[in-house]
């Protein structure tokens, strides 16, 4: 008669019987980003947190439609951050001339004067960080939520988080700012539309990056790999 029992190879039992070979799930694991401490992954309600035992470090968040609100937020942004180059920033009104002015002026301005490295800096900043961020969202967001999966995402979805402390949009604002105080006295200034889309795209910004979860990513890819 054969015996069966769990265990994680297929080795002889008995003399013409085999032991059934059964391997146990292993449980998903999450590091603590802070201290790098192991736990395991349980399941969270809507808005529930899950904290590292060892340095009360955020380890991750229970949330519903994570996907959907990020892709939402993502084509917001992508909308005010076309609106906010396309149309002027602000007018200037000074001794009879009206001058408009977009984002890309500044940089322009900069190059021409001399000042190329500043002028790159601004325009990467401004610009090309925060598009290529949202873009980053949108492409690991939408084939996600349609079921397939693109090529690149694991690399696009490490990118587009190390971008992050690129897309300054807010250190710009403050820096448009600083220099609105030292020109009120000397010259008319009215924001334009591309102003107010600009302090939208700050707000949507903050808002898709704090739907964004990874592990919504990550959950999708994991099964198609086990699958495989």
């Amino acid at each position: 008669m054969c015996r069966y029992a769990r265990v994680h190879a297929t080795i002889p039992a008995e003399a013409g019987c085999k032991v059934t070979a059964a391997v146990p799930t292993a449980p998903k694991l999450v590091a603590c980003e802070s201290c790098d401490l192991l736990h395991e992954e349980h399941p969270l309600e809507d808005r529930q947190d899950a904290r590292c035992s060892r340095c009360d470090g955020m380890l991750y968040r229970g949330r519903v439609r994570t996907l959907e609100n990020t892709l939402a937020w993502a084509l917001a942004a992508l909308a005010l951050l076309v609106v906010a180059n396309v149309y002027p920033f602000l007018t200037l009104s000074l001794e009879g001339q009206v001058q408009d002015n977009r984002i890309i002026t500044g940089v322009i301005l900069l190059w021409n004067s001399g000042y190329q490295p500043l002028a790159v800096l601004i325009l990467w900043a401004s610009i090309l960080a925060p598009l290529a961020k949202i873009l980053a969202m949108i492409y690991v967001t939408a084939p996600t939520l349609a079921g397939w999966t693109a090529p690149g995402v694991p690399f696009l979805t490490r990118i587009q988080k190390q971008l992050g402390p690129w897309a300054m949009l807010d250190v710009y604002m403050l820096a448009v700012l600083a220099t609105l105080a030292k020109l009120a006295s000397m010259a008319s200034i009215t924001p334009g539309p591309g102003a107010f889309a600009f302090v939208g795209l700050m707000l949507v910004s903050a808002g898709a990056n704090s739907a964004f979860d990874d592990r919504a990513v990550w959950e999708p890819l994991d099964r198609v790999g086990e699958a495989a």
